[in-house]
């Protein structure tokens, strides 16, 4: 019922009662995870892993749910620049995980996965500053090949909008004090380096229906691309990550638009959720514009809690794996 501050209530009384019971705890720490308060939830895990469980199968659930909270929290920490408190975290999460590794590899693994986060923070437009009129080419074949248009791209100074598909030269006067990005940077935020590990394919269901053209990683949606319903309606175009689309649009199975803009990428279980941009209903009314308001449920499922009724997903999704 959503009355979680009462919940927690009387979780703590109950652990006043029953101070050995870990179950408790384990609710406890739902309650923190659905407030995003992380750090708090780590602390009910570690104290039930100080009590000391025996049946395996509960211990292995506990160190899993722990786990995602110390994943949750870590990416959490990064997102607020607080590095030393992730680090830790990190640290953590590898002992829980039984990963031994030496301080260098840990460290490695570490800055990698700060680097990979952060190159995550995504932006609907992107001011391109182009290094030569050789890598001009290369990019405008690349943003055409994607299904981009522009009506003016005479000078070495872009702004490309990746959610409407558009690119147009501007002088450096309007760009003001908004961030500037090579070409390079600007592959990397579309999720198009390492290069020769992005190959452009096609996906298909275990029915052999076209579920996904465009670039992919590991056979997954990675990149620039179109996911498609069994019966070949377009359902999403955009940037695909590891989770699922996090910019572009989505489209009902009548082929009318429901949303457009940018997904939160989810750091639990589930998929990226709607995040800012405007939601249409099914006969093509708009039906809010904006930032969606997002609640973490469970071990960080999403949930959409502002625009009320509209679904995270549609039932009549494809079936690619990671979806």
């Amino acid at each position: 019922m959503e009355e979680c501050g009462q919940a927690l209530t009387l979780l703590n009384n109950a652990i006043i009662l029953y101070p050995d019971n870990d179950y408790f705890l384990s609710l406890k720490a739902d309650v923190f995870i659905h407030y995003e308060e992380y750090g708090r939830a780590v602390e009910c895990f570690e104290q039930i892993l100080e009590m000391g469980i025996s049946d395996e199968d509960t211990l292995n659930f506990i160190k899993r749910e722990f786990r995602t909270c110390l994943s949750l929290r870590i990416d959490q920490l990064i997102e607020r620049e607080k590095y030393a408190d992730a680090w830790q975290c990190y640290r953590r999460m590898l002992e829980i995980e039984s990963v031994n590794l030496k301080r260098p590899a840990m460290i490695g693994r570490f800055k990698k996965h700060v680097k990979e986060y952060s190159s995550q923070v995504k932006y609907r437009q992107y001011y391109v500053k182009i290094s030569s009129d050789e890598a001009k080419l290369k990019l405008t074949e690349f943003l055409k090949e994607n299904g981009f248009k522009s009506s003016f791209e005479s000078g070495l100074l872009f702004l490309i909008d990746v959610v409407d598909k558009t690119y147009n030269s501007v002088s450096v006067d309007k760009v003001g004090d908004r961030d500037i990005i090579s070409e390079s940077k600007f592959y990397d935020k579309v999720n198009y380096y390492p290069r020769d590990q992005i190959v452009h394919r096609q996906l298909h269901d275990e029915d052999g229906n076209l579920v996904y053209e465009g670039y992919t990683l590991n056979y997954s949606p990675y990149g620039f691309g179109k996911a498609y319903f069994a019966d070949g309606t377009l359902y999403r175009e955009g940037i695909f990550d590891i989770k699922g689309i996090v910019q572009g649009k989505e489209y009902y199975p009548s082929g009318r638009l429901r949303f457009e803009g940018q997904w939160a990428l989810t750091r639990g279980y589930g998929p990226n959720a709607p995040w800012n941009g405007n939601a249409y209903s099914e006969n093509g009314e708009m039906i809010y514009s904006g930032k969606f308001e997002i609640k973490r449920g469970g071990v960080g499922w999403p949930m959409i809690q502002n625009p009320k009724g509209f679904p995270l997903e549609q039932k009549e999704r494809p079936k690619i794996d990671y979806y």
